[in-house]
């Protein structure tokens, strides 16, 4: 295949992956928004005076229907991927909106509202919007290695932070995640001392790894496959389905930069 096809394919792996992701994170607002968790939030105007000419983005019934807006942008993304029109200033406009879903919570709290996850969507979505409107080729390639760019730092650097720390190369550090109540850890999940300790190493060889996913796209696969299982593991131990979501929705970027670096190499 030739560059311009895998990039075509990897954006819209990633596009379709990001409008799910996106959907998910709407429903998930919807249902905080009818048990009411978030009225408290929607409702303050503690930090009126900081938002300046934002303050009108900002006011309670803007907020309220973000998730609304999510859901809807979320579904343009994913018709517009499933029709396969590329370039198309409809996925560009639908990535860029739900991008700035994402920047408008975060300046509300002051904070992103599920972590990681949220700027990793973010970084996905603002390149998408790039990678999808009829622009210069260089850019959109550039706009989705900039994706892969930062996914692999983020393993990387996750990875050399537990590198450092003792405890991790004894399984202790990962017993400490395994006991806090807030993750909900399953009673039934093994943790023998043992198991803990090949856990944690294997972690710490998946994520100091991350830049053997550039060295051939069969590389990118084979560690995106790995990736994605250690995504699942933790949405199914710790309950970061965000994540899990998040991170698949980047990882189409590694082959096309694997097949890009194949490609100048030769």
């Amino acid at each position: 295949m030739n560059n311009d096809a895998v990039f075509e394919d990897a954006v819209r792996m990633v596009q379709c992956l990001a409008a799910v992701a996106m959907f998910v994170v709407g429903l998930e607002w919807q249902a905080l928004q009818r048990r009411g968790t978030l009225n408290a939030v929607w409702s303050a105007d503690l930090l009126r005076e900081e938002w300046g000419w934002r303050r009108v983005l900002m006011a309670p019934a803007t907020t309220r229907v973000i998730p609304l807006m999510q859901l809807l942008l979320a579904a343009v993304l994913l018709l517009a991927a499933w029709l396969e029109v590329r370039p198309s200033t409809v996925s560009a406009v639908a990535a860029g909106g739900l991008a700035a879903t994402l920047w408008h919570t975060a300046v509300r709290v002051r904070s992103t509202m599920n972590g990681g996850s949220d700027g990793m969507l973010f970084v996905v979505l603002l390149a998408l919007a790039v990678a999808t409107v009829p622009v210069a080729q260089a850019l959109r390639h550039g706009a989705l290695l900039f994706v892969a760019a930062q996914l692999v730092m983020s393993y990387l650097r996750a990875g050399w932070v537990k590198a450092r720390e003792h405890d991790w190369w004894t399984g202790h550090a990962l017993r400490s995640f395994l006991s806090i109540p807030a993750y909900g850890v399953p009673r039934w999940l093994p943790q023998a001392p043992v198991l803990l300790r090949t856990a944690s190493f294997g972690v710490l060889l998946f994520e100091l790894a991350a830049p053997v996913a550039l060295v051939s796209p069969a590389a990118a696969v084979a560690y995106a496959a790995v990736a994605w299982c250690f995504h699942f593991a933790t949405a199914v131990v710790f309950g970061l389905n965000r994540f899990l979501l998040a991170w698949s929705a980047a990882l189409p970027s590694l082959w096309f930069a694997a097949h890009l670096l194949q490609a100048r190499r030769h």
